[in-house]
């Protein structure tokens, strides 16, 4: 696609396309969380504790952490597209092979397989949609193509879960094998994008890493997603525990948390044209931090949480884009590397908020849980302020170089 016309005429806007990228990034969402929603009738099925199960998930998010780089430094050079057919592809057959399955090993290894195909969806959709718009608009793009994920949050987990007591899980699993192949088919005819990426080493893979901003980007996003995941993980009892809430509310709030966060991407659209990808960053910490000290000291109502979680929400689907496009513009040269970075470091995130939740509830409290996730997002803010502080210092040291060696070149 042409960057040279006008990006504020309606031509230049692939509102198709991104909306095609989006639906892959729902369909690697909703893939990712199935297991999560369908998990009591696979327990059942298999004979197997609930945490074998959701070992399951662990091993597909400890994959995909690994697998993103290494497929961008692998693969990164193929064209983008092709690498997320590619991924849709692996996802697909993964997701039908399990529904025949009657092993828990040979299952596990499905999902250890299906983290290399997600590796290929998730920041190559990225990438790819923050090609086929001008730099300015990038943000908002960004927006478009997450609100997949949001979306699968708020459809797709609960439509596993209900399918999965209502069809059965393998079904349900064919359904979702023969969608995955549905919408590779679609983006096939309807992204006409062949830009590449480029195949990187470690050594590159280690400068990188070196530019001002990219590591503490990385640990950023570490941060953003260990205190998420320090509270989300047991929400169920802090609200049923804190805020007294029945099963029935509970849902409730849960509800009110996805639908909020389509609110909240909607947001991320709109200020992307206006505010820096720094300024948002900071705005949504800021944010998220404030509301898990009010979590831990509000009125134990049900009206009080409610409020909460559309802050929780509205603040952190302002952070996801913008915590992308941040990356992208720190090394736009290689944006398909630092958005793989930022996916694998997004699920470490999760594991080591998830491993602080189990770790802090016994001793602690389910209570205390809101608190840690504050102090996560507060050092979150701190690496974010570092970060600039140093990637100022590298530019004006750039300049000054550069305004140095001006005399001897003429």
């Amino acid at each position: 696609m042409s960057q040279s016309r006008s990006p504020d005429a309606a031509a230049d806007w692939p509102a198709w396309p991104l909306r095609l990228l989006a639906l892959a990034y729902f369909t690697m969402g909703t893939g990712t969380l199935a297991v999560v929603g369908a998990l009591p009738p696979i327990a059942a099925s298999l004979s197997l504790p609930p945490s074998a199960v959701a070992l399951m998930v662990s091993a597909f998010a400890a994959t995909f952490a690994v697998a993103a780089p290494v497929v961008q430094m692998v693969a990164g050079h193929l064209p983008r597209r092709t690498l997320l057919l590619a991924g849709l592809g692996i996802l697909g057959a993964c997701t039908l092979l399990s529904a025949g399955v009657g092993s828990y090993s040979v299952l596990l290894i499905l999902r250890i397989v299906s983290g290399v195909g997600a590796a290929c969806v998730g920041p190559v959709v990225s990438a790819l949609g923050s090609t086929l718009v001008p730099p300015q608009r990038q943000g908002r793009a960004l927006a478009i193509v997450f609100s997949g994920m949001t979306m699968a949050s708020v459809v797709g987990l609960p439509l596993s879960a209900w399918l999965g007591e209502q069809i059965g899980w393998r079904p349900m699993f064919v359904g979702l094998g023969v969608w995955t192949w549905g919408v590779a088919l679609a983006i096939a005819l309807g992204v006409k994008d062949r830009g590449r990426g480029h195949a990187l080493g470690l050594g590159q893979l280690a400068a990188v890493l070196r530019r001002p901003g990219v590591a503490g980007g990385v640990a950023l996003m570490v941060c953003q997603m260990a205190g998420l995941f320090t509270t989300i993980t047991l929400i169920n009892p802090l609200l049923r525990d804190r805020f007294g809430a029945d099963t029935a509310q509970t849902s409730l709030a849960l509800m009110v948390l996805g639908l909020s966060g389509l609110a909240g991407n909607y947001l991320a659209r709109w200020l992307a044209d206006l505010w820096s990808a720094d300024r948002l960053v900071a705005v949504s910490l800021g944010g998220l931090t404030v509301m898990f000290l009010a979590m831990a000291g509000a009125p134990a109502r049900l009206w009080a949480a409610l409020a909460l979680l559309v802050l929780w929400a509205l603040a952190n689907d302002l952070f996801m884009p913008s915590q992308q496009r941040r990356m992208v513009e720190l090394a736009p040269e290689v944006r398909g590397l630092v958005l793989a970075l930022n996916s694998s470091a997004l699920y470490v995130g999760m594991a080591a908020g998830s491993f602080t939740a189990g770790a802090v509830e016994p001793l602690a409290g389910v209570g205390t849980l809101p608190l840690v996730s504050a102090g996560f997002m507060a050092a979150g803010l701190g690496l974010l302020a570092v970060t600039r502080r140093r990637g100022a210092v590298a530019s004006a040291t750039k300049t000054v170089q550069t305004r140095a060696a001006c005399p001897a070149a003429r």
